[in-house]
């Protein structure tokens, strides 16, 4: 029976919401009913302070009950209770008040009714303290990530953990609540544990401390850590919790101490406070206006955020032959915002270099194949906040080094095919250790590991056929490939001459050298197409800002990169994709191949779920097929996937492609219940 009650109990945070929504309803409504004397409102009124007088009973009911199961704080709880009691009373003598002749009551009516409103705002603010941590509703929005100066000497426990466990774990397990009498707060808490021991560790029959194994069971599960409700643990939140358990969760250890892999590091290095140049300018401009953008746009430059919501600009004017100041000028409005600038294969020269001077922001400049010479380059050098220059293929010679080092931040200098000599390059990198020349003859002979071979083809789409390369600058190694997506090793195909494939594929390759080992995989997905559409519908048309060639972006026969303003996606955000295909002819179907894109960290997700329908004649649809994939796990990756969709060979001249969002953040998400974005690519029918 105590049971019973507890479960009952357990509806308060449900229940507990509904007085404090009618009662300030109940008060609106008398406010209005003053402003407004002509409005007869005073039945709803009291009609409004019944029904909240009774919804307060049954909060206050099932919160007596839950009170008993001792995990909140004596003193935040006794404020939260008798809170709500007294202002519940108080409730009853409004409700009866409401209606009285008397002067006294009348007289008190509208400042109790007040009164009744600061309890509610007073009572809600301690239950959330209990609920989720002393302050909820006063403290600031605050984040503890990339915040660490050097992440190599951070000690791993105190920077990287503990803060974890403040975000996600410390609002159920503090001073004022303690679920399962577990405290996290301090590592003497945590050794101490709680009613089912030491959270740290490790459980013969599970194989891995308490705490990995509750983060790890499904989000379902009752025992899963944090609740289904809570902000989640991220992808790498999880694994850096799970580096710091497997190395014996030292609390005293820096982060150079323990063992990591590159993935532990990339994670880590995340963390890392970024006083990087764009990092800096970031914080200290606004986005340009959108009239610029579109202004920029109308005249054929190519420009675009570095990432959704950035307000530094990457423009392309790479391969333009009739570059002049003027093609500047523009630009040149909120020139403080570009970063980077690609000039490369344009007739780019000394003669309209002065036009960098307006660019003080820029902090990587591609001059490749261009005519710029070493006068040019006195130019380029009062760019102080340069990072990286591409002068490969100009004529420049020893004399334009003198000027690059005057450059403070170059980390990257590229001289391929110029005419600066091997001699000059060495005495530059002996002065300026800091910035890394790439040359050819250093690039191809200075590895240290076997780097995975190119892959290169002139379409990933195959119509007939399309002939693959496999590359590498070595003649000593060797390179396998696999074509059925299966990893490769020194084991398969040796690759010897150009492939022809006419199928869908999945190609995967690496290079193999004795003594080296093998490099990590090289991977390229060939998707066949067989049918010729005569016109693509867009039923939900996408985000404006992603809109692309609208239709023909998806039959354009080009996939879209991992960068996502790269002009080849279109973008919704939360809504689903919709879109009828009208074939070239009434022809037999049998497959739906989509391309999607997974980004979380720029909260893009892959679909959830597919509905394929056709018809005859582009007005009665039947649905052919569905499918539905479930909510996404867990990733912080940045990938790219064909959704293969295979039915019953049937035929059809129209086929409708809806494409379901998940439409909002998953809970285990930085921004949970936001709206996500769905991104699709390429259809393909075969």
């Amino acid at each position: 029976m105590t049971y019973l009650f507890i479960n009952i109990g357990n509806f308060h945070p449900v229940l507990v919401h509904m007085p404090i929504g009618i009662l300030m309803f109940a008060f609106v409504l008398e406010i209005y009913q003053r402003i407004r004397p002509s409005e007869n409102l005073g039945n709803s009124i009291k009609l409004a302070l019944g029904l909240g007088v009774l919804s307060a009973f049954s909060a206050i009911g099932t919160g007596l009950l839950l009170e008993s199961n001792g995990a909140y704080d004596a003193e935040l709880l006794f404020r939260h209770k008798w809170m709500a009691i007294v202002l519940t009373l108080i409730s009853i003598g409004i409700f009866f008040a409401k209606d009285t002749k008397k002067p006294l009551f009348a007289k008190l009516y509208f400042p109790l009714f007040i009164t009744v409103n600061i309890m509610l705002v007073l009572a809600g603010h301690w239950g959330g303290s209990m609920t989720h941590g002393e302050g909820f509703l006063t403290k600031a929005s605050t984040s503890n990530t990339n915040n660490i100066a050097n992440v190599d000497e951070a000690i791993v426990y105190h920077d990287i953990i503990q803060p974890i466990l403040d975000a996600k774990c410390v609002s159920c397990h503090n001073t004022k609540k303690a679920e399962g009498n577990l405290l996290m707060t301090s590592q003497a808490e945590l050794l101490i544990g709680g009613d089912t021991g030491n959270p740290l560790d490790s459980l013969v029959d599970l194989g891995m401390p308490l705490m990995a194994h509750r983060v790890a069971l499904p989000l379902e599960d009752e025992e899963h850590m944090p609740p289904k409700g809570k902000v989640q643990l991220t992808s790498n939140e999880i694994a850096l919790l799970n580096w710091w358990l497997e190395n014996k969760n030292c609390f005293e250890c820096k982060t150079a101490d323990l063992n990591r892999n590159k993935k532990i590091q990339g994670y880590l290095n995340d963390l890392e406070e970024d006083t990087s140049t764009r990092s800096l300018l970031a914080k200290s401009l606004e986005p340009a206006p959108e009239t610029w953008l579109s202004n920029l746009d109308a005249l054929g430059t190519s420009i675009y955020p570095l990432k959704e919501g950035s307000p530094l600009y990457i423009v392309h004017l790479a391969n333009k032959k009739d570059l002049t100041e003027a093609s500047f000028e523009l630009l040149e409005e909120y020139s403080e915002h570009v970063v980077e600038l690609n000039l490369g294969n344009s007739n780019f020269s000394d003669s309209i270099v002065s036009v960098l001077s307006s660019f003080e922001n820029l902090t990587k400049l591609q001059l490749q194949n261009t005519a710029i010479t070493d006068n040019g380059v006195q130019e380029v050098t009062k760019l102080d906040n340069l990072e990286s220059l591409n002068l490969y293929g100009t004529a420049i010679t020893n004399a334009a080094l003198e000027g690059i080092k005057a450059l403070p931040k170059l980390t990257d200098l590229y001289l391929w095919q110029t005419e600066i000599t091997m001699e000059a390059v060495s005495n530059y990198m002996t002065a300026n250790p800091s910035t890394k020349v790439h040359t050819l003859d250093m690039d191809m002979f200075g590895a240290t590991e076997l780097l995975p071979p190119t892959i290169v083809a002139d379409n990933y789409f195959i119509k007939d056929d399309v002939k693959v390369e496999i590359t590498y600058p070595f003649d000593d190694t060797d390179i396998y490939y696999t074509l059925d997506g299966s990893e490769p090793d020194s084991t398969s195909t040796r690759y010897t001459n150009p492939l022809t494939i006419t199928g869908t594929t999945n190609l995967k390759a690496i290079t193999f050298k004795e003594g080296w080992g093998i490099s990590e995989t090289a991977l390229a997905y060939f998707k066949k197409s067989t049918i010729n559409f005569a016109g693509v519908t867009l039923i939900n048309p996408p985000n404006e800002k992603f809109y692309s060639q609208g239709g023909k972006t998806l039959i354009d026969l080009k996939r879209g990169s991992t960068n996502f303003v790269d002009g080849n996606w279109l973008g919704y955000e939360g809504s689903h994709f919709n879109a009828t295909f009208e074939l070239d002819e009434n022809k037999e179907i049998s497959s739906v191949s989509v391309g999607s894109m997974s980004a979380p960290g720029s909260w893009i997700f892959f679909p959830v779920g597919f509905t394929i329908r056709i018809s005859n004649d582009g007005k009665n649809f039947r649905t052919l097929h569905t499918e539905d994939l479930g909510q996404p796990d867990p990733s912080s990756d940045i990938t790219l996937k064909f959704f293969d969709l295979n039915f019953p060979t049937t035929k059809a001249k129209f086929v409708r492609v809806e494409v379901k969002s998940i439409l909002k953040n998953p809970s285990w998400h930085q921004n949970p219940g936001g709206n996500s974005w769905l991104f699709v690519d390429e259809i393909v029918i075969n």
